[in-house]
């Protein structure tokens, strides 16, 4: 759960903070806009990766040169989630997510027309372009999601996880049916780009948005028991709330609705500015340390590891060293993308019941037999199985870790010192959305762990002994659930919504 929701214990079980009735109609929106924008990244990755064979016919190039390219959009998306914490402290996560969202579209457009007309060069840039724009969005759209499910007060990210995931289902079958009406590689791309501006146009206004400097003053005690959120004109460093700004209480406390409706984040309940904090606590700069980014990496590392293996190794393992058929190869991919979804959508109702950390100390559990099953399966059936396990085990363990970042961001901001000794505080938001950024990383660097494991186990002699080491690798996820706790928050600190 969030900070919001949940506080105290050592294992993240402790009593709920009661949660307003209502949730405000802006911050639903902005739930159902997030959803749209996590669809629509998995919707277009996956027609970008499935559309391999095409780009190698098309090219005249082999899997090598594939193999370096998509090396090169992990670099070039692992630098993007980078830059997307500076580009969110200055603009904003939402315009991040938008505007990534049509570079995105830009990309896609640009690698469908220099694949139709053969040129090389310009491929390799479009798809540059697409790197910088994927990791920028994969970043951003986890500080929506860790905003949005701030301002609901219980745990969100897990179903914003699915959404991804069950657009990239869609953007499969999407290529799929592009093959079978005998669509050119130059116009299916066109239509896949033009549904992402399309998305992007319809989910932009509904995005949280903090564009504009504004805090609404108070806890969100305070705003429960007044309901109207006392001192809304007072914000950060004696900021004020744009006219025609109103605060939105109870769990969207922190934010203010401004004159059309659009909710603008940033308020003093959530943003860190406003409320009493902790002196001399740990997190004297207010930010995230890079200690503990590192670790959350590492234990969610298993995930990104696993799954680029999975997709590239499970139909060779099952048909090279199982001896199952051409039908057969693909459902262990096939299995395991399906209790992926299915660990994702039950994930935050896991959350609310059992606790983050044991959530994901049992799904690195899961994930750990899954992938040993497969190592030792002597038929294809338990291998398919271990690959089920290994999606829903390890499904839940990444939308698990960019909510402990947000709330690792809430405990640094409510451990600096009084806000009057000075002026240069971050917010909640500013501080998650490095902390994201930086997380954000490391599923690019598993990505290129999984393919460079890839050649190392590339016989199918050694595919099990592969599959072992993953299951080494997911271990680490098991070992360092408690991580992944809940905030441990004053009572008056800010981030208590």
């Amino acid at each position: 759960m969030t900070p919001a929701s949940r506080a105290g214990g050592d294992d993240g079980i402790a009593a709920l903070v009661p949660a307003p009735l209502a949730v405000p109609s802006p911050v639903r929106r902005a739930r159902r806009s997030a959803t749209a924008a996590y669809a629509a990244q998995g919707f277009g990755f996956a027609v970008m990766l499935t559309n391999v064979p095409t780009y190698e016919r098309y090219l005249g190039i082999g899997p090598d040169v594939i193999t370096l390219v998509i090396l090169g959009v992990c670099v070039c998306a692992a630098t993007g989630s980078a830059l997307s914490g500076w580009l969110a402290a200055r603009f904003g996560s939402a315009r991040v997510v938008t505007g990534g969202l049509l570079v995105a579209a830009a990309g896609i457009l640009a690698v469908g027309l220099s694949a139709g007309a053969g040129l090389l060069a310009t491929f390799f840039l479009a798809f540059a372009v697409y790197g910088l724009a994927l990791g920028s969005v994969d970043a951003s759209t986890s500080m929506q999601g860790i905003d949005v499910q701030r301002a609901y007060g219980r745990s969100l990210i897990a179903a914003f996880f699915a959404a991804n995931a069950a657009g990239g289902v869609v953007g499969s079958l999407a290529v799929s049916g592009a093959a079978a009406l005998g669509l050119a590689l130059p116009v299916s791309l066109a239509l896949v780009a033009a549904v992402v501006a399309v998305v992007v146009l319809v989910l932009r206004a509904g995005l949280l948005s903090r564009t504009a400097a504004v805090a609404v003053a108070g806890s969100v005690e305070g705003l429960a028991g007044s309901g109207a959120g006392a001192g809304a004109s007072a914000g950060a460093g004696g900021r004020e709330v744009p006219d025609g700004a109103a605060p939105v209480t109870g769990p969207g406390a922190g934010s203010a609705v401004d004159g059309s409706g659009e909710v603008v984040a940033g308020a003093a309940g959530v943003a860190g500015v406003g409320a009493p904090r902790t002196p001399g606590a740990r997190g004297a700069t207010g930010m995230v340390g890079a200690g503990t980014v590192i670790v959350l990496g590492i234990a969610m590392l298993a995930f990104p590891v696993a799954d680029s293996a999975v997709s590239s190794w499970g139909a060779t393992f099952l048909q090279g060293v199982l001896g199952a058929s051409a039908v057969v190869g693909p459902l262990g991919f096939g299995a395991y993308q399906a209790t992926l979804i299915c660990s994702r959508l039950l994930g935050d109702r896991a959350v609310e019941r059992w606790g983050r950390v044991r959530v994901v100390a049992l799904g690195g559990s899961v994930g750990v037999v899954g992938l040993g099953l497969v190592a030792v399966s002597p038929a294809w059936p338990l291998a398919v199985l271990g690959f089920a396990a290994t999606g829903l085990g390890l499904g839940v363990v990444a939308p698990m870790a960019f909510s402990a970042a947000g709330d690792r961001a809430a405990e640094a901001v409510a451990g600096v010192a009084a806000p009057g000794a000075r002026t240069d505080l971050p917010t909640v938001e500013d501080a998650t959305d490095r902390a994201v950024a930086r997380l954000n990383v490391f599923t690019y660097v598993g990505a290129v762990l999984g393919g460079a494991m890839t050649g190392v186990f590339a016989t199918t002699d050694a595919l099990r002994a592969g599959f072992g080491v993953l299951a080494v690798l997911a271990l680490a996820t098991v070992l360092l659930a408690g991580r992944f706790r809940e905030a441990v928050l004053p009572p008056d600190a800010p981030g208590r919504a």
